[in-house]
């Protein structure tokens, strides 16, 4: 049986889409929002800047794909969030000294 992917509401029409593409194509899809999300949360909780209305626009599109896409794949939303999460508020110095690991 065929998924009727014509919806009234285009947002679950977008998400029921993704979750009929190939696996190795979500999987490209999951990682370049992953890579997005991650910037937006740098800048927003890291730098402690604002998103402008484009980034915002962006980040809640790339974030509802984000959770339909892992979903899935059997994550939980626990699961995606703490990938989004992950080493984001380590030190990010490229500098491998003594003085800047200990910073």
């Amino acid at each position: 049986m065929v998924k009727n992917l014509y919806s009234k509401d285009p947002k679950q029409a977008m998400a029921d889409y993704l979750t009929t593409l190939r696996d190795d194509v979500k999987k490209t899809i999951l990682s370049q929002h992953l890579a997005a999300l991650r910037s937006y949360l740098r800048k927003a909780f890291v730098d402690k800047h604002e998103l402008t209305r484009e980034e915002n626009m962006d980040r809640q599109v790339r974030m509802r794909e984000f959770l339909t896409i892992g979903k899935s794949f059997g994550l939980t939303d626990k699961q995606l969030v703490a990938h989004l999460f992950k080493g984001l508020f380590k030190n990010t110095q490229v500098c491998e000294c003594a003085e800047c690991a200990t910073a």
